[in-house]
């Protein structure tokens, strides 16, 4: 099987011969490959025009090197083009982040939480303009081309959920049913990342009717053996190798993480491999070619 065709029999429920493996993000091209990969996310179609080929590169020179079992696309516009040209090795990948309440910056989260209790009708209100936009963006991306949906909202702070779990039932988890059913309408799978800790709310997510889940994230407090306990029959999961560990080059920690993921989330099939968030700038190469040498040594189910 090829990368590409393990990650699809893992979307349909099966065992694959291998767990494939894809990031979120790859943000050390420059260090790897000597050129730095476009940085086009939201872009245009006029403005990504003078991108489009050092992008697409760019993902060429990942994809050759890394086996990618698909590309994630954060600049639309790009989405025709890369179905078109990694249609045989690799599945593509498109965000759609903004349809939900997630973790606001800093400088907003007074304000909202005195709208969850002040303002409910009105944060109701701007809920369901962000959850028909999501749809809306959804289809656009579908028809683009897009194989998967990634709803990249962060609901987790290290110790908890962004806001209450009985909040989140009622201003987060009706949308974001919506939206999933509305991805699934579509033909598509939806795959949540998030960091943090999502044990309080991991069940409204589950129950949203998301097909993955990426991050189960170590430094939240995601244990991925309880995680694959409790939801595995429901859920496909994918990362939990903690990205603190890949700040610096430690060997043995890096593959003391790997084996733990693979171990505990390989096992009935459903995971897919990869980091606890993505291959962050900063992060030494060789720690993710170890991660990688690792994996490799344990990635086949016969």
């Amino acid at each position: 099987m090829t990368e590409k065709e393990c990650l699809q029999c893992v979307l349909q429920g099966k065992i694959p011969e291998k767990v494939p493996h894809f990031e979120l993000d790859f943000q050390i091209s420059k260090e790897v490959f000597g050129t730095e990969l476009p940085s086009v996310y939201k872009f245009s179609e006029e403005q990504v025009a003078p991108f489009r080929s050092a992008y697409l590169q760019g993902w060429e020179k990942i994809v050759d090197r890394y086996h990618w079992a698909a590309v994630p696309v954060n600049c639309d516009p790009m989405i025709p083009e890369m179905k078109r040209h990694f249609e045989d090795r690799a599945l593509i990948m498109c965000f759609n982040g903004d349809g939900v309440f997630w973790m606001p910056p800093g400088d907003k989260i007074m304000q909202f939480s005195i709208d969850l209790y002040e303002h409910p009708d009105e944060l109701h209100e701007l809920a369901r303009k962000k959850c028909r936009d999501s749809i809306e963006l959804a289809k656009q991306q579908a028809d683009m081309g897009a194989d998967i949906i990634c709803l990249n909202s962060d609901f987790g702070f290290n110790d908890g959920p962004f806001i209450s779990p009985q909040m989140f039932a009622e201003f987060v988890t009706p949308y974001l049913t919506e939206i999933v059913g509305a991805i699934h309408d579509l033909g598509l799978p939806a795959i949540l990342h998030s960091d943090g800790d999502l044990r309080k709310i991991l069940d409204q997510l589950v129950g949203s009717g998301i097909d993955g889940y990426q991050s189960v994230d170590p430094q939240g407090h995601m244990d991925i053996a309880q995680v694959k306990a409790q939801y595995g029959d429901k859920l496909i999961l994918m990362g939990n190798v903690m990205s603190s560990a890949l700040q610096d080059t430690d060997p043995d920690q890096i593959r003391q993480c790997v084996q733990y993921a693979m171990e505990n989330g390989m096992p009935g099939g459903k995971y897919i491999f990869s980091t606890s968030n993505c291959i962050f700038a900063g992060m030494p190469p060789e720690s993710y070619h170890i991660m990688l040498a690792e994996y490799e040594k344990l990635a086949y189910y016969c």
